[in-house]
């Protein structure tokens, strides 16, 4: 189910026969450098995270979404709204494959995630958690209007820096 589309990007759920291109991102380990432990996951793992964004889809009717480019129909990476680890708090997730990166992916499709949570969910806050050598995502948050709140160790100990985006009330 097509969530939403930006110029050159769709939107849309995580289905079971995503599996191939979503764990090909998944298990690259230059895409996990800064994300969990920084492991590329196992098939396993990835098979378990559609599982679950399938269930988030049900009972929140967000989770974790795949990115299809326009041009050339590929699935190329993931966004998605989550529930932060240890935490109540929603949270942007994305991550491309290294072959799109610096093509302004990120910064095209954070802001119509967020405002898809905003309007179609009625969120009223959004975190990003960032590790805080992710120079490149510290940049695509802040530059979308995300705020820096604070840096903490994750579940793991490792540091994470905090940023959120509030819904504006007229």
């Amino acid at each position: 189910m097509t969530i939403f589309e930006t110029e050159r990007l769709i939107v849309r759920h995580l289905q079971p026969e995503d599996m191939d291109a979503f764990y090909a991102i998944c298990s690259d380990p230059e895409v996990n450098r800064y994300m969990g432990d920084g492991n590329p996951l196992t098939r396993a793992q990835t098979q378990k995270w559609i599982e679950v964004s399938l269930t988030n889809y049900k009972k929140r009717g967000y989770g974790c979404s795949v990115v299809v480019e326009k041009e050339s129909g590929a699935l190329i990476g993931f966004c998605g709204l989550i529930y932060a680890p240890g935490s109540e708090q929603v949270e942007i997730i994305y991550a491309f494959t290294p072959s799109r990166w610096g093509r302004g992916y990120a910064t095209e499709v954070v802001p119509a995630m967020v405002n898809y949570g905003f309007e179609k969910h009625n969120l009223t806050r959004i975190v990003a958690t960032i590790d805080p050598a992710n120079s490149g995502s510290v940049h695509v948050v802040t530059k979308v209007g995300f705020t820096y709140d604070h840096i903490e160790e994750d579940e793991l100990g490792l540091p994470t820096a905090w940023y959120s985006i509030e819904r504006q009330t007229e």
